[in-house]
C-alpha cells in the first residue's frame, strides 16, 4: 500500500480548504466560530500539516481512495480524525454539523447537482444508506464529487406521508354540521320540569265555625293489590294525615272473587272499619280496569265501628287522647253534626253503570250521590300504545259520559273526576311541542279536542286551572320505565271537572276552594290529586 506524504497532498489540499465542508472541519477540529477558524488558517498554514494533513494520509493507508473523494469522506465522518488524538464531544459534533448545513450557499448546491450527473466511474458511486425504521431523522448526504468539487453537504429530503383518500362520509360530513342547527330548531320545544310552589288558597281552621272542608282525593293506583302488598300502610296514613272524607280509585284490576277472597280480604281490610267502601270491577276482562271509592263513616255508623266520632280533626288522633275522651259527650261533636248537616257529609245513593253495555263491563264508573252534590269517580279508557282505542273513546265514551252528566246529574252541582287519561293544555305536558307527541296517548290533538268539547258544551271547569291558571310543572303522572319522576318530566293526567255552580260563592251552598297534589306519596305511576270543598253550614 502506498504512502502518502504531506507534500504530495499539499497543493490538493489548499484547493479543497476553499470548500465549505472544508470549513466546516477546520471549525470543528479548532472549535472555533467559522471565521475566526478560516482567518487562524490562512495566518497559521502549519494547521494543515499537523492535524489535517496526518488523517488523510491515515485513511489513504487503511482504504485507497481518490486523494479528492477521501477529503469529502473524511469531511462526512470526522470520527475517524480521532487518531490525532484531539476528541471532541458528540455534543459540539451535533451543533456543528447544523451550522454547516446552514452556511452551504446555493451555488455550492448547484455545482454539486451538475457534478452528479458527470459521473460516470463506479468505483466514484457511494450506494445509499438504508431508511432506519421509526421516526425519520436528518441526516448529512454525501455528494459524488469530482476532482475540483466543493465537497457539499446535502439534507436529505424526506418523502411526504400520502394523504388518504377522502371518502364520501367525510365529504358528507361538512354538510351534516351545517344542518345541525336545522334539525335542534326542530326538536327544540317546551321543557317545563320545574314546578311552581303553589300558594294556600284555603285555610279550614280559619271557618271552621261557619263551614266544614271536605277533603275529595283521587288516585291510579295501577294495581290495587300491588299497592296493599307493596306499600300496606300508605293508604291509611294518606287518609290519617290529610283527613280526607272520600278517597276515589282508578284502575284497581279487581274482579269479585278477590273482594272476598280469605287470603287477601280487601273488602274487610282496606281502610275498615273507619270508611265504607264501593268497588265497581270488570266483567269484560279479567286483572283490567276497575273503580273505587272509599267514604268516611259517620254518627251511628260510627259508633258502631268502635271509633269514637268527636270531631272530623280528631278522628284519626292518638290513642292517649281518644282515652281521655272516652265517656265524655264533645259539644263541638253535636255542633257540627247536628241536625241535617251530618246528613251532608253521607251519600244518599251509590251506583256503578252509565246505562251504557259497551261502557258498563269495564267497571270505569262509581257515582256517589250526596244531598248537595254529586260524585262521578271515572277511569276514561286509554287510547292505547297504538291508538286502537282511539276512535272509541273520542266518538263513544267522551260523548255518551257527557250525555250522561247532562241529563242525570243536573239537579245538584256535579264533579266529574278521576284519571281522565288526557292532557288539554301545553301546561299539562312536560315537552309539549315534540314530534312523537302527536302519536301518544292522551295528547293526541283528537283527545286535546274531544275534552275541550266536554267543558265548552256543559259549562265545567278544570278546578285546578281555575283555581291555579298559570301554574307549572304540576304533573301527576310520570313514565316508570323512563324514571321520570324524580326530574318532573310528566303529564296532568287527573282532574275534578266541577259544574259552574262550584265556583259562585254567593249563590251555591258548596264552594271549590282549593286543589293540589300530594307528591310526596308513592306507591304508583300516578300521584294523589286533592279537592277541597267549603260545605256552608
Amino acid at each position: 500500500m502506498a504512502r502518502v506524504s504531506a507534500s504530495s497532498i499539499l497543493p490538493a489540499l489548499c484547493l479543497y480548504l476553499s470548500s465549505s465542508s472544508a470549513r466546516a472541519l477546520i471549525q470543528t477540529r479548532s472549535r472555533l466560530p467559522l471565521r475566526q477558524a478560516y482567518s487562524s488558517l490562512v495566518r497559521a498554514p502549519h494547521y494543515c500539516s499537523e492535524r489535517l494533513v496526518p488523517a488523510v494520509a491515515s485513511r489513504q493507508r487503511e482504504q485507497p481512495l481518490p486523494f479528492c473523494r477521501t477529503i469529502a469522506k473524511m469531511s462526512t465522518t470526522p470520527d475517524d480524525i480521532t487518531s490525532s488524538g484531539d476528541e471532541e464531544p458528540p455534543k459540539a459534533r451535533r451543533s456543528t454539523r447544523k451550522r454547516a448545513v446552514k452556511g452551504s450557499t446555493s451555488s455550492d448546491a448547484t455545482t454539486s447537482v451538475k457534478k452528479k450527473k458527470k459521473m460516470t466511474n463506479a468505483d466514484d458511486i457511494v450506494e445509499p444508506k438504508k431508511k432506519a425504521k421509526g421516526r425519520p431523522k436528518k441526516v448529512k448526504a454525501v455528494s459524488s464529487d469530482d476532482e475540483g468539487s466543493d465537497g457539499e453537504v446535502e439534507p436529505k429530503k424526506m418523502k411526504a406521508k400520502a394523504r388518504p383518500k377522502k371518502t364520501k362520509a367525510d365529504v358528507e360530513e361538512p354538510t351534516k354540521e351545517k344542518k345541525k342547527p336545522r334539525k335542534a330548531a326542530a326538536a327544540d320545544h317546551q321543557r317545563l320540569t320545574e314546578r311552581d310552589e303553589l300558594p294556600k288558597l284555603w285555610n279550614a281552621k280559619e271557618h271552621e265555625e261557619t263551614s266544614y272542608t271536605f277533603k275529595i282525593c283521587s288516585w291510579n293506583v295501577a294495581g290495587l293489590r300491588a299497592l296493599i302488598r307493596n306499600h300496606p300502610e300508605t293508604l291509611e296514613k294518606m287518609c290519617r294525615e290529610h283527613d280526607l272524607d272520600v278517597l276515589c280509585l282508578q284502575e284497581t284490576k279487581l274482579q269479585e272473587m278477590h273482594l272476598d277472597d280469605k287470603k287477601l280480604q280487601i273488602r274487610d281490610t282496606v281502610l275498615q272499619p273507619d270508611y265504607d267502601a264501593y268497588y265497581s270491577c270488570s266483567t269484560a276482562k279479567k286483572g283490567y280496569s276497575g273503580t273505587a271509592i272509599f267514604v268516611k263513616k259517620r254518627g251511628s255508623a260510627a259508633k258502631e265501628s268502635g271509633k269514637k266520632q268527636a270531631t272530623l280533626d280528631n278522628f284519626f288522633g292518638d290513642k292517649k287522647s281518644k282515652k281521655k275522651n272516652e265517656g265524655k259527650k264533645d259539644e263541638s261533636a253535636d255542633r257540627v253534626f247536628d241536625d241535617e248537616f251530618a246528613t251532608n257529609l253521607v251519600p244518599t245513593e251509590v251506583s256503578y253503570k252509565m246505562g251504557v253495555d259497551a261502557h258498563d263491563q269495564e267497571g270505569r264508573l262509581v257515582i256517589a250521590d250526596f244531598p248537595l252534590f254529586s260524585i262521578i269517580n271515572c277511569y276514561v279508557p286509554n287510547s292505547g300504545q297504538k291508538l286502537e282505542r282511539l276512535d272509541y273513546r273520542t266518538e263513544q265514551w267522551d260523548k255518551d259520559l257527557l250525555n250522561f252528566v247532562q241529563t242525570n246529574k243536573s239537579k245538584t252541582p256535579c264533579i266529574w273526576l278521576g284519571d281522565l287519561n288526557v292532557a288539554h293544555t301545553n301546561l299539562e305536558v312536560w315537552n309539549d311541542g315534540a314530534k312523537h307527541l302527536s302519536k301518544q296517548a292522551g295528547v293526541t290533538e283528537q283527545e286535546r279536542q274531544s275534552f275541550q268539547h266536554q267543558l265548552d258544551t256543559s259549562g265545567f271547569k278544570d278546578a285546578f286551572r281555575a283555581l291555579h291558571p298559570t301554574a307549572k310543572g304540576c304533573y301527576s303522572y310520570w313514565s316508570q320505565r323512563a324514571g321520570n319522576r324524580e326530574p318532573n318530566k310528566g303529564l296532568r293526567l287527573d282532574y275534578f271537572c266541577c259544574a259552574p255552580a262550584l265556583f259562585d260563592e254567593e249563590a251555591s251552598k258548596v264552594v271549590a276552594r282549593d286543589s293540589y297534589s300530594l307528591y310526596d306519596v308513592y306507591g304508583s305511576d300516578h300521584c294523589p290529586v286533592v279537592l277541597e270543598l267549603e260545605i256552608k253550614k
